[in-house]
């Protein structure tokens, strides 16, 4: 795949993802809430802002940390081709790590982990259901990926039900697509 051709696929994604969103905000809303009470408010002051970037940073360091010692096992070239090649592919993919940090945050640990509880009536089922949700729907990387995929769920599901907010995850999330496909890959 040459420089440029990605592109149509990647946009494609950024629209599906905020098609997910949107499916979420309306099921939310026939709840009587909101889509920024799923993420979890607003930011009251400047120093949540910095907790929670600072949570973020804290849960992108111990991901990749696991991924460098191989804790999560070997990579994989199986979704090699989807990533992007070239100056405009990067530029790009930067709307993609940022849409799939938000919407699927959003999706997987806001609407998804809040119904498993519902109907499990346990955090800890829900946390692990939405997580093992979120690794199948990765199945694109290849089999190997799902286990590491889903273990990054079980990871932002615990730190979105501790902080009762999705935005640490969102931050971390999106610098893992980001950085980690751009960067460090």
């Amino acid at each position: 795949m040459s420089s440029g051709n990605a592109v149509p696929g990647y946009i494609s994604v950024v629209v599906f993802e905020w098609l997910l969103v949107l499916y979420v905000r309306v099921g939310v809303h026939k709840r009587g809430l909101r889509l920024r009470d799923l993420i979890g408010g607003r930011w009251a002051t400047p120093k949540a802002v910095m907790k929670d970037i600072a949570l973020g940073a804290g849960l992108w360091a111990l991901w990749m940390g696991l991924m460098n010692a191989h804790v999560l096992g070997g990579g994989t070239n199986t979704a090699q081709g989807l990533l992007p090649r070239g100056i405009l592919e990067s530029l790009v993919w930067i709307p993609v790590a940022l849409s799939a940090g938000f919407c699927e945050e959003v999706a997987f640990r806001g609407y998804l982990q809040k119904q498993f509880q519902a109907i499990t009536g346990s955090a800890g089922w829900a946390v692990l259901f939405q997580a093992i949700v979120f690794g199948i729907g990765h199945l694109y990387e290849g089999v190997g990926p799902v286990g590491r995929i889903t273990l990054f769920g079980v990871l932002f599901g615990l730190l979105a039900l501790w902080r009762k907010s999705l935005r640490p995850g969102m931050i971390a999330h999106a610098w893992s697509d980001i950085f980690g496909v751009i960067i460090f890959r």
